[in-house]
């Protein structure tokens, strides 16, 4: 299982969310950093565990955003089981 960290200390935005994401995890070169695009990315991904830490700080500042991704992460995990997705 491939494991990825992505650390969301001091991301404020989506755009620096998706910033910080491509530092971390393999996106393809046509990733259009949105949270459709990091869906079809999960969904297609084989043996992934992805860690999101900081989270508290993320959705104190991205509070819905940070409820999108959740319930994004949430549905790709039911549609690949061969993913894991924390939030810590």
């Amino acid at each position: 299982m491939k494991e990825y960290q992505v650390d969301l200390t001091s991301v404020f935005s989506a755009d620096e969310f998706h910033a910080r994401l491509g530092e971390v995890i393999p996106l393809p070169s046509h990733y259009g950093k949105n949270l459709d695009a990091l869906h079809d990315v999960l969904t297609e991904s084989k043996d992934w565990k992805l860690t999101f830490s900081s989270t508290t700080e993320a959705e104190v500042t991205m509070g819905k955003y940070m409820a999108s991704l959740r319930r994004m992460c949430k549905a790709a995990m039911e549609e690949n089981p061969s993913l894991q997705v924390e939030f810590l």
